[in-house]
C-alpha cells in the first residue's frame, strides 16, 4: 500500500512538473541546431556509466540525450507515455526498474534538481545531464 502511494506520488509530481514544464520552457533551438553534452547514469551501487560528448542535432533534451546514450551505450531504455501531462516518465535503465529499494530514475541538469519531465528540459552546449537511480525525497 505505502510503495503505491510512494509511486503515485513521484508520478504525480514529474508529471506536474512536465506539465509546468511545457508551458514555461523553451525548446531548445531548431533543426540545425547541434548541441553538445555530457550524460551519467549513476545506479546508486557505485556504477556510474559516463558517455561525454554525445551531439544531438535540433530540440535537444535530457530525455533525448538518455536515449543517445542507450543507442551509443547499447542499452535499453523503458519509458511510459502520459498523454494528460503530454510527457513521459522513465520506468527503467539497462534493466533496473523505478520503485527498487524505493529508488526511482530522477535526472539533474548542471547540478540542479530536474523539476520537469525531461523530454520538456532543454540541453545547452557543455551541459551536464547526470540520471540517478536514489530515493525520492
Amino acid at each position: 500500500m505505502r510503495k503505491s502511494i510512494v509511486m503515485a506520488s513521484i508520478i504525480a509530481i514529474a508529471l506536474a512538473s512536465a506539465a509546468f514544464g511545457f508551458y514555461f520552457i523553451k525548446s531548445s533551438g531548431d533543426e540545425n541546431t547541434t548541441v553538445t553534452a555530457t550524460i551519467s547514469i549513476d545506479f546508486g551501487n557505485e556504477t556510474i556509466w559516463t558517455y561525454q560528448n554525445i551531439t544531438m542535432k535540433g530540440n535537444a533534451t535530457v530525455f533525448g540525450f538518455l536515449l543517445a546514450a542507450a543507442k551509443n551505450g547499447s542499452f535499453d531504455v523503458k519509458y511510459t507515455y502520459y498523454g494528460q501531462y503530454d510527457s513521459y516518465l522513465i520506468d527503467s535503465i539497462a534493466g533496473v526498474e523505478n520503485g527498487k529499494d524505493n529508488k526511482y530514475w530522477q535526472y539533474w541538469i548542471n547540478g540542479q534538481y530536474g523539476m520537469v519531465g525531461a523530454d520538456k528540459q532543454p540541453v545547452k552546449n557543455g551541459d551536464m545531464i547526470e540520471w540517478k537511480f536514489v530515493e525520492f525525497s
